[in-house]
C-alpha cells in the first residue's frame, strides 16, 4: 500500500467524475453480479452462486467490464453514459501492470470512435489540473495526442506490410520469421503472429513522448466494434497508449444483434478450442445491441492511468490491499 498513490487515485477519480458530469454524461451504477462476465476469448471471469429460498442455485459472475450492462442502458434509451466500475479478471491477472480487481472507466456517446478520440484528447488535456501530473523532459502532456494507424505502426517499427499479410498467411509467416529471427510455430495463426510482432517491436514504442492513439485494427480483431466501410477489412477500433502502456480500448460500437450473436458464438468456439470453458451468452445484451443508435465507447484503466501520470511502476501500489501481498513482502511506503 502506498498512501500517496491512494490519495492521488481518489483525486483522479473525482476529477474524471466532474469532467463527465459537467458534460452532461449520466453516471450509471451497474450490477456486480451478472449473467455473463464478458465474451473476450482470453479474459476469464470469477464465478459465484446465489441460493434462493427453494434451495435452487443460480450461477452469476463478477464482471470483467461494465460494458454489457451499460449497453443494455443504451438500448433502453440512455445516450451519454459513464461509469467508474470495479471489475474482476481471473487466471493470472497479477503483476506490475495487472491486478485481478481494478477500476475501469467506461463512457459511451452517440457517434463513432472518432468522437471518442476527441473526448480522449479533451480528457487528457484536462489532467493538467492535477497537481501531481508528472512532467519530464522527454514526455509532453500538452502537445496533443498522436494518431497512428495499426498499419503504419507495423511499417514503421517492423517494416512489415500488414494489409498484405492479412491476405497471404504464408507470406506473412515467412516475413514475420525474418523480422523476429525465430521459428514460427506451425500452429500459429495470423493473430498469434500479429501479437508476437506487436509485443516485441511495436507496443514498447507507443506513446513514449506524448499520448498516442493507435487505430484501425484488422477485422478479425474487431471484438465488439463496427467494421470499416466499404471494404470491411479494418475494424473501427483504437487503443490509447501512454509511455508504452495500453490505457484504453475503444470502438465504434456494433449495433447489429445478429452479427453480435455470431461473434459471441465464434468466441465461445475459440474458447473451447483452447480448453477454456464457454461463457454464457447474455441474450438481453444481444437484443439491446440491436436497439442502440450509432455509438462510440471506450474502457480505460484508472490505475494504469494513475501510473503513467505519476511515474509509478507497480500497479499494486495503487491499491489499499493488493492481492498477493498478505505476507507483507511487498514494499510499503
Amino acid at each position: 500500500m502506498n498512501k500517496l498513490r491512494l490519495f492521488q487515485k481518489r483525486q483522479l477519480i473525482n476529477h474524471i467524475r466532474d469532467f463527465f458530469t459537467v458534460r452532461e454524461f449520466f453516471e450509471l451504477e451497474t450490477p456486480l453480479l451478472v449473467p455473463s462476465p464478458g465474451m473476450e476469448v482470453h479474459l476469464h471471469g470469477f464465478r459465484t452462486n446465489y441460493q434462493d429460498f427453494q434451495g435452487q442455485s443460480h450461477s452469476y459472475y463478477l464482471p470483467t467490464s461494465p460494458e454489457f450492462s451499460l449497453k443494455k442502458a443504451l438500448g433502453n434509451g440512455y445516450q451519454q453514459v459513464f461509469e467508474i466500475a470495479r471489475v474482476f479478471r481471473n487466471q493470472g491477472e497479477l503483476g506490475s501492470l495487472h491486478h485481478p480487481e481494478f477500476n475501469l472507466l467506461e463512457w459511451y456517446r452517440p457517434g463513432s470512435y472518432e468522437d471518442i478520440m476527441a473526448d480522449v484528447e479533451v480528457l487528457l488535456h484536462s489532467l493538467d489540473q492535477l497537481d501531481f501530473l508528472k512532467e519530464s523532459a522527454d514526455f509532453s502532456w500538452s502537445s496533443g495526442v498522436q494518431r497512428s494507424s495499426v498499419q503504419q505502426c507495423f511499417q514503421q517499427y517492423a517494416q512489415l506490410d500488414l494489409a498484405a499479410g492479412m491476405q497471404d498467411l504464408v507470406s506473412w509467416r515467412n516475413q514475420a520469421a525474418q523480422v523476429l529471427q525465430e521459428q514460427i510455430p506451425a500452429d500459429d495463426n495470423f493473430e498469434d503472429i500479429f501479437f508476437r510482432i506487436w509485443l516485441k517491436f511495436i507496443e514498447p514504442n507507443l506513446g513514449l513522448h506524448r499520448p498516442e492513439i493507435v487505430y484501425d485494427y484488422p477485422a478479425s480483431m474487431a471484438a465488439l466494434a463496427q467494421l470499416k466501410a466499404p471494404e470491411r477489412q479494418w475494424a473501427e477500433r483504437f487503443e490509447l497508449y501512454i509511455k508504452g502502456i495500453e490505457i484504453g480500448n475503444a470502438f465504434s460500437e456494433l449495433i447489429d444483434s445478429d452479427e453480435q450473436l455470431q461473434r459471441f458464438e465464434a468466441a465461445n468456439h475459440e474458447r473451447d478450442s483452447l480448453g477454456y470453458p464457454p461463457h454464457p451468452v447474455d441474450h438481453d445484451l444481444v437484443r439491446a445491441v440491436g436497439q442502440m443508435q450509432a455509438t462510440g465507447g471506450i474502457a480505460m484503466g484508472i490505475e494504469r492511468l494513475l501510473m503513467v501520470i505519476t511515474g509509478e511502476t507497480d500497479i499494486r501500489q495503487c491499491f489499499f490491499q493488493p492481492l498477493g501481498t498478505e505476507s507483507g513482502a511487498m514494499k510499503r511506503t
